[in-house]
């Protein structure tokens, strides 16, 4: 005679799943964690075109920065706005559709151009990108690589302050998500 043993089935100990309310809690411990409130208050009263961006803790190497974005709908937008910012753009050679897609170093929207990528921006290490239609700047600070601190944002005023006409072509937020502190996300730091 067969006998069927059926293993008895294990319980799980129930997972707690936070409410919305604590998964704030859990974003706001982690976005305040590095500066305080009042610290970041006074950062977003002086900073008019860059905006502080924490940290993607789900990336890594990600890290806090000053990040800008100025529209570049055109190549000589693009390099309107390279000339006045002191940026050289290089011109890499014509190859194939193909391994122009396949070299990142190469801008998406004109491959006979090079990435600009670590630089330096009126003497402040910078690293500038371009992505489709816009030019997008990140800024740290020169000691402390993953970190902003009073005196990167003392030194991006400075670097606010000879803008000048590129100011209206401002994208706000330059990143669109709650990792930025700017008006759409923190209005109240901005009223």
């Amino acid at each position: 005679m067969w006998r069927l043993f059926i293993k008895p089935e294990k319980k799980q100990p129930k997972r707690h799943v936070p409410t919305k309310e604590e998964q704030d809690e859990i974003w706001f411990r982690y976005f305040y964690e590095t500066h305080p409130r009042l610290e970041l208050k006074e950062w977003a009263r002086r900073l008019h075109t860059f905006r502080f961006c924490r940290a993607n803790a789900d990336q890594t190497g990600d890290r806090d920065r000053l990040m800008a974005a100025f529209r570049v709908p055109s190549l000589e937008a693009l390099e309107e706005t390279c000339a006045h910012l002191g940026i050289a753009l290089e011109t890499l050679p014509e190859t194939d559709a193909a391994s122009a897609a396949a070299d990142r170093f190469r801008i998406q929207d004109h491959p006979n151009l090079k990435q600009p990528g670590h630089l330096k921006l009126f003497n402040l290490p910078a690293h500038v990108w371009v992505r489709p239609g816009r030019l997008v700047i990140t800024i740290s600070d020169a000691d402390k690589p993953f970190d902003v601190t009073p005196r990167t944002v003392k030194s991006v005023e400075a670097i606010e302050a000879r803008l000048g006409f590129l100011a209206e072509r401002a994208i706000d937020p330059p990143l669109n998500d709650r990792h930025c502190l700017c008006p759409k996300f923190y209005p109240e730091y901005f009223a």
